[in-house]
């Protein structure tokens, strides 16, 4: 089965403690185990771009789509054996200890392959050649009626132009659960489900030139039209690298916006 570990700073967010990151540990174990398929770590909030489209025109705003103070810091896309196998993998990553890890099932095709999974083989190791972002497709409750339209030509598209790298559908929030760790206990709940809040549907992965042709493939999205598409850009991480030193490297650039302005409306 496949999942996907969204980690948040959760609503109990612990403070961060970079001496205790152990997540090097954590990815050769699962490298160890072949149930890794592709990661990364998403810039703060605050470099998100928010993309809808409404009577025809395209709003771009600088921010997540939600004043909430919850954010996805990054992602695993796994293959395990079951949900127990998956909780207890997101139960060990060191962001469950400081903020929550959700674990999302993906939806299973009747008509796919056995052998197929979400993530190309060999993309890991295939050096970026652009800038890279998730593409979040997002429901939202208070868009306009009327369904989004095929998403089936956009993917076919992206793909052949090279800018989608993998995505899916994911199961609806109700088949999702989080996962804490706390004073070395794991703390399993269900997601809560709010009417009128907006929910990830599924995501995409994709590599583009900057910002700009980032907004312009979110907006071909059919979600786009009666949906939400947040764009979250890649942070790079290096597991094995010092993470005091990082977090102190780094630390400037959680106070501001680095992704480029946006307009607002075309």
């Amino acid at each position: 089965m496949e999942y996907v570990l969204f980690y948040t700073n959760g609503t109990d967010p612990q403070p961060y403690v970079a001496e205790e990151d152990n997540i090097a540990e954590w990815v050769d174990d699962l490298i160890a185990r072949g149930v890794s398929e592709f990661g990364e770590r998403l810039r703060p909030g605050q470099d998100a771009t928010t993309v809808r489209v409404r009577d025809g025109k395209v709003l771009a705003t600088e921010g997540p789509y939600t004043e909430a103070k919850e954010w996805i810091a990054g992602f695993d896309v796994i293959d395990c054996a079951d949900l127990d196998e998956a909780i207890e993998i997101a139960s060990r990553h060191p962001g469950a200890r400081w903020g929550t890890a959700e674990v999302r099932p993906f939806v299973v095709w009747p008509d796919a392959d056995e052998d197929s999974r979400v993530v190309p083989p060999g993309l890991p190791e295939r050096p970026a050649k652009g800038q890279r972002y998730v593409m979040f497709v997002c429901v939202d409750p208070s868009g306009p009626d009327g369904p989004g339209g095929d998403v089936e030509p956009w993917v076919e598209e992206m793909d052949g132009r090279g800018v989608r790298l993998f995505g899916d559908v994911l199961r609806p929030p109700a088949d999702a659960v989080l996962v804490r760790s706390r004073d070395g206990h794991t703390l399993v709940t269900d997601a809560p489900l709010s009417e009128g809040k907006e929910w990830i549907a599924g995501f995409d992965f994709i590599e583009v030139g900057g910002l700009d042709e980032a907004v312009q493939v979110a907006a071909a999205h059919p979600m786009a039209n009666t949906g939400v598409i947040v764009l979250s850009p890649v942070w790079d991480l290096d597991p094995y690298e010092d993470h005091v030193a990082r977090e102190v490297r780094e630390a400037v650039d959680r106070e501001s916006r680095i992704e480029p302005a946006v307009g607002g409306a075309s």
